[in-house]
């Protein structure tokens, strides 16, 4: 029986413990202060252990896995708490914390030695997300495939090369659904100007977005020839994709990436 502590439980933490408590292999324990009653609660009915408060040298020796699951803000408070801990023999720090480097772990924790970074996204929550991982150079090939199984309990994985890589995918597939979202909503708020009512604004506009995107996963063309063949000379597609070139679209988008990234890359230094 594998072993995880997961230390927070907000919104991507109660995604991972909504994945990973069914699992027959693995035993799945929390610690948060602050949701401490509310997720007594919600799994009064499955057995997982849950901390009000940090766990104490011995009960911290039991555990295979532990996964830092906190905002960046509070990290360096919550952290400091396990600095002088000593793990368990082979134990991997996980940390799911944007912009927060391998080192920043090392450092902070004496007696770490294998850790990995990972940044999910928010369709973890139903298990659709993707997660971009990347370890230091002592994590072992049993603990990558651990890993690797919870993981894809919540979707796809993709080990990248070096953390640079990871702050760069932080800006896009961990905050990407927040810019889709904010898409949508301007989609939908842009139709319901036009004239239709905002429950056939939501139908149109999801349905035209989910048709779209298994269109070009199953024929995998570009989305630049799938526009092109859609935009016939003259026609209204082409019409409206002018005014997108017009307003550099592009620029925009490339400009939102960079701005995410650079503060994934400052949180990082904090």
């Amino acid at each position: 029986m594998t072993k995880v502590l997961l230390i927070g439980c907000g919104h991507m933490g109660s995604a991972l413990l909504n994945a990973w408590i069914n699992l027959r292999s693995y035993s799945i324990s929390v610690v948060d202060p602050i949701n401490y009653n509310k997720i007594q609660k919600k799994y009064s009915k499955i057995k997982i252990e849950i901390f009000e408060k940090t766990p104490n040298q011995n009960q911290i020796k039991k555990f295979d896995i532990i996964i830092f699951a906190v905002k960046p803000q509070i990290t360096k408070k919550v952290i400091s708490e396990y600095q002088d801990f000593k793990f368990k023999k082979n134990s991997v720090i996980g940390s799911i914390v944007a912009g927060k480097k391998i080192s920043f772990f090392k450092n902070n924790l004496k007696n770490a030695i294998q850790i990995v970074r990972v940044m999910p996204n928010m369709p973890a929550l139903i298990g659709q997300g993707v997660s971009c991982l990347v370890s230091n150079k002592d994590f072992s090939k049993r603990n990558k495939k651990i890993i690797e199984e919870l993981f894809l309990k919540v979707g796809t994985i993709i080990w990248l090369l070096n953390e640079r890589e990871i702050d760069m995918a932080t800006a896009i597939s961990g905050s990407g659904p927040g810019y889709i979202f904010t898409l949508i909503h301007e989609f939908e708020n842009a139709s319901q100007q036009i004239g239709f009512s905002k429950k056939i604004s939501r139908e149109m506009v999801l349905s035209t977005l989910i048709g779209s995107l298994n269109l070009i996963k199953k024929t995998n063309e570009e989305p630049l020839a799938l526009a092109n063949s859609i935009a016939v000379k003259g026609g209204t597609t082409e019409a409206g994709i002018k005014i997108l070139k017009k307003y550099n679209t592009n620029k925009i988008i490339y400009k939102t990436f960079l701005a995410a990234y650079k503060r994934a890359t400052k949180l990082g230094k904090n």
